[in-house]
């Protein structure tokens, strides 16, 4: 795989050269600094944006444009990485080389792109009333629908009191409360702001050249800004331990768990974090599933996961309440056992594998490759698949130990039917 970056207009453009896949990947990731005042309107601007525009009025004629491209596909995300917001829109299309006309291919793809971005469904500087209204119907929805699973709920309202004082409190997906406010024409003020200002990334991924490609980006009229490099701060650790207890008529309690780490994407002990994280609640090996769930069968499920980007760690359970306190004091006994290094070698190199085979199996797709390339772009780090895998080979015990260490319990929150935090 051959790898070429540059700055193309406002664009920086990286394309992942490669024969290994049948079809092409062109990804865009608009990032913005993440404000509670512009969360929501960037969550609906994605989701007009795979919705209708000028030229295809309708989703049955945006849907039929795509087909008409080989069966082409067109979708944008929303996330948050540390204190920062992105908005993505994926474009898949079929490799031009096996497909008739293909040399046509990837210009018919920016130019509906073009489209996209350029020509919404709008007039007088506002949106399309009625498509705006029914996508602000399906994304309250969708917010309401993180109150249905208890899962993303405690895990959300977990972020919330930690990150209280925090813009990342809030969701990538938008704030329910501010969606019925947005106007047909603030949301086109904004959309205007939004072209104008967001640092863009363009990752492309397939049989495409360099040659093919610099053309269809010069093409696209997006005008200069000032660049601007990932803005995430590095987290002052809170030490003062808070607790929420909240009650629902519920079956089953959710404990959700707040740790600081301060480490972040490409940092020196980054490799050695994810692997004492792998061994604490990350794989079906580790301690917390282990031993809450399978030996004391206090939990439906356990487990722990990392945010590299806000340099944080929470550990979820889902468990009867009358066992909120064994299961709570035995998850931090495997977090104690974490660090006083009480795992194998056997243990690490179990883990080692398992932790090299997710890489594996994410990084077998295009998407996979996209998404390490950006991470690394962002933290301007050099984690590229096979130096990433070298590295997790030449952790060893005593560097999964110390870097366990950092594990500070700063918030936790339980939900469920009526037990307390006194009780």
């Amino acid at each position: 795989m051959q790898t070429y970056e540059e700055k193309v207009g406002a664009v920086r453009l990286t394309l992942l050269e490669t024969k290994k896949f049948k079809s092409s990947k062109i990804v865009f990731k608009f990032r913005a600094p993440l404000e509670r005042e512009t969360i929501t309107k960037r969550a609906l601007l994605s989701m007009l944006f795979e919705t209708n525009n000028e030229m295809y009025k309708t989703q049955t004629e945006f849907r039929r444009r795509l087909a008409y491209l080989y069966g082409a596909n067109f979708y944008t995300t929303v996330e948050k990485k540390g204190n920062e917001h992105i908005l993505t829109a994926v474009f898949d299309l079929v490799n031009g080389k096996l497909v008739k006309d293909g040399e046509k291919l990837l210009k018919e793809a920016f130019q509906f792109i073009q489209q996209v971005f350029f020509f919404p469904n709008a007039a007088d500087a506002s949106f399309h009333e009625a498509t705006l209204e029914r996508e602000k119907i399906n994304l309250k929805s969708r917010l309401e629908s993180v109150f249905d699973d208890k899962i993303r709920y405690a895990n959300k309202r977990l972020i919330e009191a930690m990150f209280a004082d925090d813009v990342f409190k809030y969701p990538a997906s938008g704030v329910l409360e501010d969606v019925d406010a947005i106007s047909a024409s603030e949301l086109y003020h904004y959309y205007q702001r939004f072209l104008k200002e967001d640092q863009i990334d363009l990752l492309v991924c397939g049989d495409i050249t360099r040659d093919e490609l610099i053309p269809q980006v010069e093409a696209l009229p997006f005008s200069k800004r000032e660049e601007a490099t990932s803005k995430n701060e590095r987290e002052t650790t809170q030490t003062e331990m808070h607790e929420v207890f909240e009650t629902q008529p519920i079956n089953q309690g959710k404990l959700a768990l707040g740790y600081h780490t301060g480490v972040y994407f490409g940092d020196s002990n980054f490799v050695p974090l994810q692997l004492a994280n792998g061994l604490l609640g990350g794989f079906s090996n580790s301690k917390i599933f282990i031993n809450v769930r399978e030996k004391a069968s206090l939990a439906y499920y356990a487990s722990s996961r990392i945010d590299s980007f806000k340099g944080f760690m929470l550990i979820s359970a889902g468990i009867d309440e009358k066992n909120y306190k064994q299961a709570r004091a035995i998850i931090e006994e495997q977090v104690k056992a974490m660090k006083q290094g009480d795992f194998t070698e056997d243990e690490l190199e179990q883990t080692k594998k398992m932790y090299i085979n997710q890489l594996l199996e994410a990084n077998d797709s295009a998407q996979g490759l996209i998404e390490l390339t950006y991470n690394n772009l962002l933290k301007e780090a050099d984690l590229s698949l096979e130096n990433w895998i070298q590295k997790i080979k030449q952790v060893s015990k005593d560097e999964v130990t110390e870097a366990a260490q950092v594990f500070e319990m700063n918030t936790l929150y339980f939900l469920s039917k009526e037990v307390t935090g006194d009780e």
